[in-house]
């Protein structure tokens, strides 16, 4: 048994007013519709609900029970209904991003920051990994709003274009690395999944060099430092090196046929409604281009 939401409010809106007149009016309804769902639902209670006097109305014991439930009900409905409002409104609500661990580390940062200082209510998680995760987290449901750093081709997700990233080759600062020698060089990579990865083995096949010598290592930062300690040559995001090239930490080596980028990815899952904390955030990242601290 369901009771119709009508017909509680109905008979909710007699029992305050007294009367089927008043309550029609408090409703907006005609009086005959007030009184058709008030004597269905005491059908449907097989209860009787009111007692019906000239001019009066009153309730029975059953109804003034009936009237608390309904009441709370009423009360439950508000709450929901603010609730609602200000998640629509961005005063609370939860928004989880996930991103591979380039742009987890150096490029969303000031996003996030921006956007928690605009909208204080909403809860951000960020969830970090190798672009094959995340792709999976975001068909999974886990994950609203996410960027990538290589492309992903899998039914139910849309992988748009969001900014181009340079990349740069970098050497332990007393290595002579040079055009002729680099092909010999140990390359320290990315594991199969990454977006890294992906990019390093293309640039690698343009220029033949199918016999490299590599180590294989789970993180962009890793590999930074494996270079410096003077593991082998990489090929990684500019933006993580600029300081400690500047430094003479390590140094970068022109690169053959000149400047390397990588696309960087926003992934959407086809058909999921967007919060309105997830069209607040995508705005952010459409109206300013990628920056950093």
């Amino acid at each position: 048994m369901h009771i119709p939401f009508t017909s509680l409010r109905a008979f909710a809106a007699v029992a305050q007013q007294g009367s089927f007149t008043l309550a029609a009016q408090a409703l907006h309804l005609t009086q005959p519709a007030i009184s058709k769902s008030v004597r269905e639902l005491e059908q449907l209670l097989e209860t009787a609900l009111l007692e019906r006097r000239p001019r009066q109305v009153r309730l029975t014991e059953a109804g003034a029970a009936l009237l608390e439930h309904a009441r709370a009900i009423f009360a439950l409905e508000q709450a929901a209904l603010e609730d609602l409002r200000a998640r629509r409104g961005l005063q609370k609500g939860r928004l989880a991003l996930g991103a591979s661990t380039t742009i987890a580390a150096y490029w969303l940062p000031t996003y996030l920051a921006r956007f928690a200082a605009r909208h204080p209510g909403i809860a951000l998680s960020l969830s970090s990994g190798n672009t094959a995760r995340i792709a999976q987290q975001v068909l999974d449901g886990q994950v609203e709003v996410a960027l990538v750093e290589g492309i992903v081709q899998e039914a139910g997700l849309a992988c748009l274009p969001w900014h181009d990233e340079p990349l740069t080759l970098i050497a332990p600062p007393g290595l002579e690395v040079d055009t002729e020698n680099l092909p010999g060089q140990v390359w320290v990579m990315r594991e199969q999944g990454s977006g890294t990865a992906q990019v390093v083995e293309d640039f690698l096949r343009r220029q033949g060099w199918t016999a490299v010598r590599r180590i294989t290592v789970g993180s962009n930062t890793a590999i930074v430092r494996m270079v410096q300690s003077g593991a082998g040559v990489a090929l990684v995001p500019r933006i993580m090196v600029e300081s400690l090239s500047a430094q003479g930490a390590l140094k970068e080596v022109a690169l053959p046929g000149g400047a390397v980028t990588r696309p960087l990815f926003w992934l959407r899952l086809h058909d999921r409604p967007a919060s309105a904390a997830r069209e607040a955030f995508e705005a952010l990242l459409l109206a300013h281009d990628p920056v950093t601290p």
